[in-house]
């Protein structure tokens, strides 16, 4: 029995929950952890024999973790819990193909009473959703200020209405549902690290006639639909909009709307603004509606991507446990990469 696990033996039910959660990020292979976590996703299926089982995500603050409950275990609890919920878990920590995984031996959803009425004293579900790092209220400050110098002004009007309309949504969301800010608050994060990048590299790089207006404005909007395409943001899924049409064409929808109900000295201006929503994802094999055909369509392209691709080696290399300078193999961009330390001065 490790140290972890005898300090957690000795304790437990004498000290609050918030004390005994052991963060994803911090576990190590061949612990058991009895806690408290929440569904991100659950799957159901069968082994080549024919024999269920359960593939789950399952999450705290510090991140996510993929999980199984084999066979008995998961005939048992299948019908304990479903996604969004928060489960109290008893598992032991493997390494399969490198990472690890939690083997799910008992999983149950919380009740009302164990969460709110002091059973689990200390419950706090903060620990167990991933959020932003980042004040959300600064952020938000930061979008609207930043749209505030949109120009000219109906692409102003248009870009701050949509953000008046949805900032209760727009505020909490997550960027996807998983690989790129995957958390609460992680559309505003993305958003907000787009449009910022889009405004410094047109006001700086004003010789390359880029409409400033226009790649901010898109900036700030090219994500909008995933207000429509999203749904439970606490374990995010598509929502049935969402798998049928999608963020891009519903993003589109959203500001077609707005646009009919102002004044445009110049026509063009709105459809150009559809255009780089339809576009941002750059290319058509990664479900783009139409590649990028303008010099503002191709930045938000750029710094979109290259937000996205940050923040999951921000993520990656977070949860990695290899020794050395640099990572596990990273799947989705097939390579490993440095995470050794640099000299500031």
């Amino acid at each position: 029995m490790s140290q972890q696990e005898r300090f957690i033996d000795r304790v437990r039910g004498e000290i609050p929950y918030p004390l005994l959660h052991v963060p994803i990020s911090d576990l190590h292979e061949g612990t058991r952890v009895t806690q408290c976590f929440l569904v991100k996703k659950k799957t159901q299926r069968s082994t080549r024999t024919g024999d269920p089982y359960l593939e789950l995500v399952l999450a705290d603050r510090s991140g996510t973790v993929p999980a199984r409950a084999w066979a008995e275990a998961a005939q048992r609890y299948a019908s304990e819990f479903e996604e969004g919920d928060f489960v109290a878990v008893q598992a032991r920590v493997e390494t399969y193909r490198n990472a690890l995984q939690l083997i799910v031996e008992s999983i149950r959803r919380l009740s009302a009473e164990e969460k709110d009425g002091g059973k689990l004293p200390g419950f706090d579900s903060a620990l167990l959703v991933p959020t932003s790092e980042r004040n959300l209220d600064e952020m938000w400050t930061k979008l609207v200020a930043l749209a505030n110098t949109i120009e000219p002004e109906p692409l102003r009007a248009l870009t701050t209405r949509l953000l008046t309309k949805t900032e209760s949504e727009f505020r909490e969301l997550p960027a996807a549902v998983s690989n790129h800010h995957a958390y609460i608050g992680g559309l505003l994060e993305h958003t907000l690290e787009v449009a910022e990048g889009v405004a410094r590299f047109a006001t700086d790089q004003a010789g390359l006639r880029l409409h400033r207006g226009l790649a901010v404005a898109g900036a700030i909007l090219h994500d909008i639909g995933k207000l429509e395409e999203f749904e439970n943001p606490i374990a995010p899924r598509y929502s049935f909009t969402g798998q049928l049409i999608g963020h891009l064409l519903l993003g589109r929808d959203m500001v077609r709307g707005e646009a009919a109900a102002l004044t445009w000295a110049d026509p063009r201006m709105p459809i150009l603004l559809e255009h780089i929503l339809i576009s941002h994802h750059g290319e058509l094999e990664y479900a783009a509606a139409m590649v990028p055909k303008s010099a503002e369509a191709v930045a938000v392209y750029h710094f979109d991507n290259l937000s996205a691709k940050l923040n999951m080696i921000k993520s990656h290399i977070a949860m990695d446990g290899e020794e050395g300078d640099f990572t596990d193999w990273e799947r989705n961009m097939d390579r490993r990469f440095f995470k050794g330390s640099l000299p500031t001065a």
